[in-house]
This record gives C-alpha cells, structure tokens and sequence, in this order.
C-alpha cells in the first residue's frame, strides 16, 4: 500500500516517548509520602501520560497530513487497521490475564463490568465512576483515552479539511477547560476525563498543522534551556493538584492542566528535531515503550512483594525495588516486543500508506 513517499520517522521522539514512561515509572514507583521531599516530583511524573497524548496526537496528524498531500486522500479503514494492529493485541492479552489472575487469587476482585468497561475501551469512564481497582492493567484507563482519539480524529480531519480540522482542535482545546470546570464542580475525578485530557491531543494536533512537516533548528543551548522550561512547567503544574484545601477546585486545576500543557509543548519543541540525542538503546527503549507501559505496574507490585523478605536492611528496600521493577519491566517489554508484537508489526506494514518507523 505504500506509495513511495520519504519514511516519516524521527527516533529523537523515540527519545521522548522513553522520558514520557520514565516520568510514569517513577511516578508509580516512588511512595506515597506527602511529607517527603519527592512527593512533588512523584505526582510530576502523572504528567507523562500527558506528554504521551500531545506525542501521539502530533505524530498521528502528521502521518495524515503527508498522507492526504501524497494521496489526495486519507483512508480511513488502512488507519484503524494499523491501530487495532498496533494497540490491541497486547492490550486485549493483557487485560484478560488480569481479569483471570485476579479473580483466580482473589474471587470477585475484578468484576466482570470493569473488564467490559475496559474491552469496550471506555475503562476511563469506569475508573471516573467507580474509582481505580489497583491491578497490573490498572494504568491501562489512558489506553481508553487514546483509543476514543483514534475513533474520532482521523474522520475530524479527512472530512473538515485541514482548516476545518484546526477549528476543531481549537473547540476541543477549549471545551476540555469546560469540561473541567463543570466536572471538578460536581466532585468527579477529571484525571481520568476523556474530555478534559483531549486538550494534550488538541495542543499536539495544532503543533503539527503550525510545524508543515518542519523542525525547529535551534541551538543546543537553546534546546536544554526549553526541556529545563518545560520540566519546570510540570513541576509547578503539579503543585496545584496537591497544594491548598481546595486542590479539587476549577481555580488550581485549570492552570495545572494550562502549565502541563505548555510544559509538553515547551519539552515536545526542544526534542524535534535534535537528532544527536538519538542514543540506539534510548531509541530502542521508546520503540518498546508501550510494552514498558503495560508491564511496569506488573513488575513493581512483584519486585514491592518479593524484596522485603529478602533484604535485611530497610533503607535499601526502596532503591532495590525501583531498580529491579525497571529491570524486570524492561525485560518483559523487550520479550513482548520481539514475539510478540514485531510479528504483528510487521503485518501492519501492510496497511501503511506512509512509511513510518521501522520495527
């Protein structure tokens, strides 16, 4: 299916998928303490998932914008099959080993309505309505999210042109603050808010219709002095969301999400093009950086039950099992990568109409 057009692959966002599940990992791993010095930067780490929706939402509309220019069209069916190929196989094998070892050690624990919440990706929803069930596919809600993005945004821009497709990310950018506002108003988690968290793919979207196919050029010092920016803007972002008897409020949760957005523009436009951060085993680490995602709860709840009883020394228990629950996450995704995934990755290929990253 592929029409000869230049590969779009730019591994230095290989990179920045890497540090998106870096922040995730950590956030996760880091204990809960809000007495401790690093609770600020435990809760900085949430924002990962943001920067993976604004890094998904540009590649996504860039492949369709070189799609539609090399074609005259965009075809809808070959992009919902490279997705489905891409996202479910590994998510739908995940989550039925869940349910399954779930309720094989406990009975009863993952109720059969979440698991069709999830399958029917709108485990989001389910999470907002009846909170979070900490299993290993509980990070899985954003998978949700991400989906219900697919489902909407290639027709959006096939059918309202590209000018018409810049309109509604505008709408969407400002309905997501709509929707905080109303939602934070009536007590609801707005984390888990399709609506709301659809402002990362909004900014991510218009950063690629503003770029036309370019990158920045810009000096090294220049691109450090913006990802220290753009780290700094979730720091700050982050302190709304913990800070103060009324975190819940729309008043400290609308500039959080304002900060962590322009932190994942800030931090997205000082990565692209810097194609000399492009380490391979960097670049390998964000090729397999959806099996990093889906293993890392898995890993660290095994490395939390099995380390305290074998070390003595309590000050080296929660180094050890950072350090192990990364390895063993690395490890699993890196299995899962090559038997399982690259061989559907490369059926995929198929279906592409624009070259992208090679598996």
């Amino acid at each position: 299916m592929q029409n000869g057009t230049a590969r779009f692959y730019k591994p230095e966002l290989d990179c920045l998928r890497f540090a998106a599940f870096l922040l995730v990992f950590f956030c996760h791993a880091l204990p809960s303490n809000p007495h401790s010095p690093l609770e600020h930067i435990r809760i900085t780490g949430e924002f990962g998932v943001c920067l993976f929706f604004f890094l998904s939402s540009y590649l996504i509309t860039e492949l369709l914008e070189r799609e539609e220019a090399a074609t005259g069209t965009i075809q809808l069916k070959a992009f919902y099959v490279r997705r489905i190929l891409r996202i479910w196989p590994l998510y739908f094998v995940f989550l039925l080993a869940d349910f399954f070892h779930s309720n094989m050690l406990s009975p009863g624990t993952f109720a059969v309505a979440r698991l069709l919440a999830f399958l029917l990706l709108a485990g989001n929803w389910y999470v907002a309505s009846k909170g979070p069930l900490w299993t290993p596919s509980s990070p899985l809600w954003s998978i949700s999210i991400e989906e219900q993005f697919y489902l909407l945004w290639p027709s959006a821009r096939k059918y309202l042109g590209r000018t018409g497709a810049i309109r509604f990310s505008i709408v969407m950018l400002i309905a997501s603050y709509i929707a905080l506002a109303y939602f934070s108003a009536r007590g609801s988690d707005v984390w888990v808010n399709s609506f709301v968290q659809f402002q990362f793919f909004s900014a991510g979207a218009l950063v690629a219709f503003a770029m036309r196919g370019k990158t920045p050029t810009l000096h090294a010092a220049a691109r450090i002095i913006l990802f220290i920016a753009g780290l700094t803007a979730l720091f700050f972002g982050q302190q709304f969301f913990v800070d103060g008897p009324s975190h819940g409020a729309f008043h400290n949760l609308a500039p959080a999400y304002l900060l962590a957005n322009i932190g994942c523009t800030i931090i997205f436009l000082s990565i692209l093009g810097e194609s000399r951060i492009a380490w391979k085993p960097v670049v390998y680490l964000g090729r397999i950086s959806y099996g990093l995602y889906v293993f890392h709860w898995l890993c660290l709840e095994a490395a939390r039950k099995t380390l305290p009883k074998l070390l003595h020394s309590a000050s080296a228990i929660e180094p050890a099992i950072i350090l192990t629950g990364f390895v063993l996450t690395v490890a699993m995704a890196a299995a899962s990568y090559r038997f399982f995934e690259a061989p559907i990755l490369r059926y995929k290929k198929r279906f592409e109409v624009v070259r992208s990253r090679p598996v």
